[in-house]
């Protein structure tokens, strides 16, 4: 893990996918506060949904407790998606990646989100790959 108590401040990049092909995996930008383990901010995904708008925000509250994450994203039903989501997942050793699992009523998927920092370095190394 980096130098320094854990702290997920920041803004992240992440994907969530439905099980069994049931949806679209699906892009999101997070914008996260840390604040000793309570967890607010914002999240932003293109609208997949079909509904009225080109992309849909919601708003994040949660906790983490050592490396632990649980938090609820609420959209703000400005796109006629107004629901809740629960996620529960594990920050990476160095910090820099959550992995874990999503809900909603009897749904449910998994998740992955990064540091934008470490998202522009993985996407980087992809393009080098494919390049080669």
């Amino acid at each position: 893990m980096a130098d320094g108590p854990l702290n997920l401040s920041g803004l992240w990049m992440g994907r969530f996918a439905y099980p069994a092909g049931a949806g679209p995996t699906t892009p999101f930008l997070a914008r996260i506060e840390d604040d000793g383990g309570a967890l607010s901010g914002t999240i932003i995904e293109p609208n997949t949904m079909g509904l009225s708008s080109d992309s849909l925000e919601a708003v994040l509250r949660g906790s983490r407790t050592g490396t632990v994450i649980d938090f609820i994203k609420v959209y703000d039903g400005a796109s006629d998606a107004a629901h809740a989501v629960d996620y529960v997942g594990r920050v990476s050793g160095d910090g820099n990646t959550v992995s874990g699992v999503w809900s909603l009523v009897q749904l449910d998927g998994t998740f992955e989100m990064h540091r934008e920092a470490v998202w522009e370095e993985q996407e980087g190394q992809e393009a080098e790959v494919v390049s080669l």
